[in-house]
């Protein structure tokens, strides 16, 4: 059977990594909590290192445990992430929300009886396409 654990990954000031495996954790003798610590060279490195981390603190092989990757970045390198997201997402819904007025728009042209030619001049689109949009 194959235990998957959560890694997490952050790059030094040198450029090595840093993984930690907080859920492998054991006591120090003053009774502080010591957590599943290994690096890697280079960021390429982390799944192994991670794997290995693992496999030797349950002292199990290898294949026997499955570990997934968190990358930690600067905070305001994350918000720039979050606020990308966000404004793909706005950005996403503004095109769908464009396509669905371009529908009605060929709709209605085209109930008033306006020629395909012409309701494709008023869009700015193909005579093709207000057929496809007014279908």
């Amino acid at each position: 059977m194959t235990r998957t654990l959560t890694a997490h990954a952050h790059m030094d000031p040198d450029g090595s990594w840093t993984v930690e495996i907080p859920e492998l954790t054991s006591s120090s003798p003053s009774g502080a909590t010591i957590v599943a610590t290994g690096s890697a060279t280079t960021f390429r490195g982390i799944r192994r290192a991670a794997s290995d981390l693992a496999s030797a603190w349950l002292d199990v092989e290898p294949d026997q445990v499955a570990v997934e990757i968190t990358v930690a970045a600067p905070d305001e390198i994350v918000e720039l992430v979050r606020a990308s997201d966000k404004a793909e997402e706005e950005g996403n819904a503004a095109r769908a929300r464009g396509a669905q007025l371009r529908r009605e728009a060929a709709h209605a042209l085209r109930e008033q009886g306006y020629p395909l030619e012409a309701a494709a001049a008023v869009i700015g689109v193909s005579y093709q396409r207000v057929q496809q949009l007014a279908s």
